[in-house]
C-alpha cells in the first residue's frame, strides 16, 4: 500500500531511501577509512595519475583521428556547396 502511494506521489518508498542512504553511508565511511592511511592514498594518487595520462592519451588519439575524417570529408563538402550554388543561380534566373 505504501509503495501506491509513494508511486501516486512520484516520490519514492521510504525503505528504499533508508536502504540507498544507508548504502551511501556506509561507501563513505569505507572511503574515510580507506584514505585515513597513507599508504592507500598514494596508491590512490598514483592509479588516479595513471588514469588521467592514459585519458589525455585517448583524448590526443579521438583528435587526430577527428582531424583525419575532417581532411577527408573537407573537398566532398566544398564540392557540395559549389553544386548548391551552381542550383541556386539557376533557380534564381
Amino acid at each position: 500500500m505504501a509503495d501506491k502511494k509513494a508511486d501516486k506521489k512520484g516520490g519514492m518508498n521510504p525503505m528504499v531511501a533508508s536502504l540507498a542512504g544507508a548504502a551511501i553511508g556506509a561507501a563513505v565511511g569505507a572511503g574515510a577509512v580507506i584514505l585515513s592511511d597513507e599508504k592507500n592514498r598514494k596508491k590512490l594518487e598514483g592509479a588516479l595519475e595513471g588514469l588521467k595520462k592514459q585519458g589525455f592519451h585517448v583524448l590526443e588519439i579521438a583528435q587526430r583521428e577527428a582531424e583525419s575524417v575532417r581532411k577527408q570529408l573537407a573537398p566532398q563538402g566544398e564540392e557540395v556547396v559549389k553544386e548548391v550554388k551552381k542550383a541556386v543561380k539557376k533557380k534564381s534566373k
